[in-house]
């Protein structure tokens, strides 16, 4: 065997090494202990009991770290079991925009009117940035303002009018969703089906491990094992970026931020209404799950701050912080 042989198959030695960490690809999640990861099942059960002690009617937590499931727990409900996702349906629509464009056809600068079938109540002049950060309804665009719009219904919905009017394929969205998304990444127990139009606001059913599985491609910047970049590296990384940081709200691409998190600053979550979260924090090579149906205040207060200081590996430099988290 040649050196150059030997460079090329260590090469591919590392990059398989790199990429066997990235989670489940199309197939299904692997498992391992928290231990192996550097984690403690104890820590990890804690935090899982103190959640369920203020929200009572969650379905699951879930915690994947390495790319893989270290831990999860489920109440009265399965793996497969789907839960009503809510507004963490937002990220999915974020990541159709986020396929469109590393196929080369989609630019958050577009104009909306001009590029989405039906501009809705988006401002005129507005771009799908805003529409992407919930400053698509500004009154003042040079002066982008945070407006949430919790149905999608107002602005948010161009994102499915966008893809239906500009995708190459000349699909609908949701058929193109599921050839180039849903089908790629491997959703095993979840449905995201239109109506009329395929819903960006609140409209798919997941299941714990599915939402995991969705948050696991964000930490990965877009990359997906066996399938390659699925989402444009760069707008992976500038939607998890607080976009618009004077707009009253720290917002990305679909997605909400925790900048002056101590565990990490620059975790991301999806969110809905009643309790549904999913943190991915690319500091902790981590990911926490919960679902379910409880009336409480934020996904941040109810599940991450009881659950962040469990996900900090033991051999991190933050490990000997932990306790004053």
């Amino acid at each position: 065997m040649t050196p150059s042989m030997l460079v090329t198959l260590g090469v591919v030695a590392l990059v398989a090494g790199v990429f066997a960490q990235t989670g489940p690809g199309a197939g299904p999640w692997s498992t391992a202990s928290p231990e192996s990861v550097g984690l403690n099942t104890a820590a990890l059960t804690k935090a899982a009991a103190e959640i369920k002690s203020k929200a009572r009617n969650r379905k699951c937590f879930v915690v994947a770290k390495e790319g893989k499931i270290v831990y999860e727990e489920y109440y009265g409900s399965s793996i497969s079991s789907r839960n009503t996702a809510y507004s963490t349906t937002k990220s999915l629509c974020s990541s159709l925009f986020g396929m469109s464009v590393k196929q080369g056809w989609g630019n958050v600068e577009h104009d909306v009117h001009e590029y989405s079938r039906d501009g809705l109540k988006c401002t005129k002049g507005a771009t799908m940035k805003n529409v992407l950060t919930m400053t698509g309804q500004s009154r003042n665009l040079s002066q982008p303002e945070f407006k949430y719009d919790a149905l999608g219904t107002n602005c948010y919905d161009t994102i499915q009018g966008y893809i239906l009017q500009n995708n190459p394929d000349r699909l609908g969205t949701e058929a193109w969703m599921r050839k180039y998304f849903w089908d790629e990444v491997g959703f095993e127990h979840s449905e995201w089906k239109a109506a009329i139009w395929l819903q960006c606001g609140t409209s798919s059913q997941m299941s714990c491990r599915d939402l995991t599985r969705h948050a696991q491609l964000w930490l990965n910047g877009g990359f997906w094992p066996g399938k390659g970049q699925l989402l444009d590296e760069k707008y992976v990384a500038a939607g998890t970026q607080w976009v618009y940081p004077d707009q009253g709200e720290a917002y990305g691409y679909g997605l909400r931020l925790r900048p002056l998190d101590a565990v990490d600053p620059k975790v991301a979550y999806f969110g809905g209404v009643n309790l549904q979260c999913a943190f991915f924090s690319k500091e902790h090579d981590a990911i926490v799950v919960s679902m379910g149906n409880d009336l409480a205040s934020s996904c941040q207060s109810e599940v991450w701050e009881d659950a962040r200081h469990a996900i900090v590996s033991k051999g991190h430099p933050a490990w000997k912080n932990i306790s004053q988290v």
